[in-house]
């Protein structure tokens, strides 16, 4: 299949809205674009829904509401076809002048709109109205449709790993033909969101189109004539085909052009200059913020991460840091795919927005490449094991523990407190950058481990202090000699953010990695112990990981995961597990950046890790649950979610985790344990399904889009079925 590229129609400049999917009603900016370039009056197309008949009704309603005359087409559902072809619908889209697609299916679309290739009576309006100056607009299938060649269906793992397929059946991505609206390259919306760089890329080349339109989610890419607009909550990645090699026995494509559009950028459809948006500058030395690689392990086509790899590039040094990469693994075939980012081989230009406290920022020309390559038994292992271990060049000895605690100990007769005065090593350290008060909390622990006849000092740093402190070498040579650091509890992101600090690892982070190395003991409590994991749970709760996945930041719903300090190699950590029912969030990171295990912290509970943290001793007074997920069963594509089989067995006070296997020896009463295991899952099911019977058994328990089934093997262990339908529609 190859790219037309057809110029737009000479008689009129066509207007276009490529909207990325998920665009919000309140969206104010993108509906008065629309509104502007229409006229205000539209015909709403829910071809692609699923559910058009609540769809499509609700776009026309929001439209209405930003001030538009907008009818909803009755090409939608089993008549969708005949209704294509009824003369009076294609007047109704002559009248109007102007046509919005919802999101969905995009075979739906063309399907009913060009079956067979062959364009119907409402296509046929459709592109007589585009012609004479209308407004083409679509977002999420609705984007998909618009250009010639169009993409629809796979993941980019799977495209880097499997190619282009012709069978839906197979694993693979799948192509298309469009609808041609837009005849400037491949569009692919979801972009940042859904990480689609690998499919796009490998789409581009297949097909011999020279370039593509990445468009994310909440925004949108207007074209009039041939100058196109940025307008949303994220941006655009173009990518530049024309100097791109294949090597297909290397399985790599390289030098990619990739430049970075934001809100308010322009871009010349005709060539390859970008206009920068009003208050944008270029990036001066004083703006640099990372001198060295992310050595970020998160999953490449995970969300935002290559949004994230470029923004570090842009606030990067071009001199110590040119280039940044990461890689995404698929279990099935033991695939690992790797796309670089680099300032080198183009004529780079980074800008950002001179406002500290709304970051946008626009790269253009730089350079990406993107190889697969198959991994043997033992880097399969290895990267098992280290998946979200950080290296900070130190080996810790067999003496080093790390000690991580579902909630904090303060209690006088806490169980914890009791079980971190055995355990340390005095004088202990305690870090409280994670805290709000950080000087109280840290006078709290004092007290509390005073009592315990146990000294302790307050280092005093956070995250206002760290660049002054880390120039300390004495202070900094007295952590690394120190033999128990306690990071207690707060926000967790603000403890990383001020460990590593603009993303460098700080002095006083390498310090704290060279005391545990030499045999001492590092405390995590709360949710300092979700930051010792290599990927975090910033926030979210359980039904809205599962309802909307992975969130671009805490102002929206859904999962937001960051990159943690990664002391802790072997899993995904989460606490406070029983009060805010958070199993179905743990589940859902470690499916969502392919991680096999969670460990889930219970209150006045925690564990103990051996040096390589291979082992966990279970303490406290009530115990943790390790999820364990099928990589090979777990789905990921589209709006669907779907985790079968995964794996939850609940460890007492006293028991063993062996992280190798999953196996946990067990010191404590049966019973007891599949007693609170059956109990924290049918807690689950009634925070995320509601009051549904029965909880366990064949039947799962569910609301319209999340569908979850518990099997107990009365034994402390059970498989938990999870299913979610995402996203209503684009």
């Amino acid at each position: 299949m190859t790219q037309k590229n057809l110029p737009p129609d000479r008689g009129a400049a066509p207007k276009l809205a490529v909207i990325g999917g998920r665009l919000e009603d309140d969206n104010a900016a993108i509906y008065a674009e629309m509104h502007r370039l229409s006229g205000g009056r539209i015909v709403v197309f829910a071809t692609a829904s699923s559910e058009p008949e609540a769809v499509g009704p609700e776009t026309v309603e929001v439209f209405r509401a930003h001030g538009f005359d907008a009818v909803l087409s009755p090409v939608h559902g089993p008549g969708a076809g005949a209704a294509a072809r009824d003369k009076a619908v294609a007047e109704l889209v002559g009248d109007y002048g102007s046509v919005y697609f919802t999101g969905g299916d995009q075979a739906l679309i063309t399907g009913a709109l060009a079956p067979g290739g062959k364009a119907s009576p409402v296509l046929k309006a459709i592109r007589k109205t585009l012609a004479a100056g209308g407004l083409v607009a679509g977002s999420s299938a609705g984007a998909a449709i618009m250009s010639e060649v169009m993409i629809s269906g796979g993941t980019s793992l799977e495209a880097a790993t499997y190619g282009v397929v012709t069978d839906p059946q197979k694993p693979g991505m799948l192509l298309a033909e469009g609808l041609g609206f837009f005849p400037w390259g491949m569009v692919d919306q979801h972009f940042i969101k859904r990480g689609r760089f690998g499919r796009l890329a490998v789409g581009l080349m297949a097909s011999g189109t020279k370039r593509g339109f990445g468009v994310d989610e909440n925004t949108a890419l207007f074209v009039e004539g041939t100058q196109a607009r940025v307008i949303g909550e994220y941006g655009v990645f173009v990518l530049d085909m024309q100097a791109a090699r294949h090597d297909r026995r290397r399985r790599l494509i390289e030098n990619i052009g990739i430049s970075y559009l934001d809100h308010g950028d322009g871009f010349d459809l005709t060539g390859t200059q970008v206009e920068p948006g009003p208050g944008k500058r270029p990036v001066t030395a004083r703006d640099i913020a990372y001198r060295s690689p992310a050595r970020t392990l998160r999953n490449v086509f995970g969300a935002y991460t290559l949004y994230d790899l470029m923004a570090r590039l842009v606030l990067g040094d071009p001199a110590r840091y040119p280039a940044d990469r990461a890689r995404a693994v698929e279990p099935k075939t033991g695939c690992a795919t790797s796309v670089e980012l680099s300032r080198e081989g183009g004529a780079a230009e980074a800008l950002i927005l001179d406002r500290q406290r709304d970051f946008r920022m626009t790269a253009v020309d730089f350079r990406a490449a993107l190889q697969t390559r198959k991994l043997n038994a033992a880097q399969l292992a290895a990267n098992r094991r280290t998946a979200l271990a950080r290296d900070y060049g130190v080996k810790p000895v067999r003496q080093a523990r790390l000690m991580m605690l579902g909630s904090a100990p303060l209690q006088r007769d806490s169980v914890l407190l009791a079980q971190i005065a055995a355990q340390c090593s005095g004088p202990v350290g305690v870090i409280a950058a994670a805290s709000a008060e950080p000087r109280e909390t840290a006078h709290d622990y004092i007290r509390a481990l005073r009592d315990k006849g146990v000294e302790a000092v307050d280092l005093r740093i956070t995250i206002d202090n760290v660049d002054r402190l880390a120039r300390d070498e004495a202070l900094i040579e007295r952590i690394a000699a120190l033999r128990t650091i306690i990071l207690t509890g707060g926000n967790q992101i603000r403890l990383v953010e001020a460990l590593l600090h603009r993303g460098e690892v700080t002095p006083i982070l390498s310090a704290i990695a060279r005391a545990h190395a030499a045999g001492g003991m590092i405390v995590g409590v709360s949710g300092a112990a979700s930051a010792l994991s290599g990927f975090m749970i910033g926030g979210g709760s359980s039904y809205e990981a599962l309802r909307f996945g992975i969130a671009s930041d805490m102002g929206r719903r859904g999962l937001v995961i960051q990159e943690g300090l990664g002391f802790f190699g072997p899993a995904i950590i989460d606490q406070n597990m029983a009060s805010s029912r958070r199993l179905g969030r743990l589940a859902v990171a470690c499916a969502e950046e392919g991680v096999r295990f969670g460990l889930g912290l219970l209150e006045d509970s925690g564990v103990i890790a051996n040096h390589d943290n291979s082992l966990l001793t279970v303490i406290g007074s009530r115990g943790a649950v390790l999820v364990e997920i099928d990589q090979m069963k777990s789905e990921l594509q589209g709006d669907d979610f779907i985790a079968p089989g995964t794996r939850l067995s609940f460890a007492q006070p006293g028991d063993i985790i062996e992280l190798k296997t999953g196996a946990v020896a067990r010191h404590a009463p049966v019973p007891a344990a599949a007693a609170v295991l059956d109990g924290l899952v049918a807690e689950l099911i009634r925070d995320c399904c509601g009051d549904v019977t029965p909880t366990f058994g064949p039947d799962p328990g569910h609301e319209p889009r999340i569908a979850l089934r518990y099997t107990s093997n009365s034994d402390g262990t059970g498989l938990l079925d999870i299913e979610s339908i995402r996203d209503l529609h684009g």
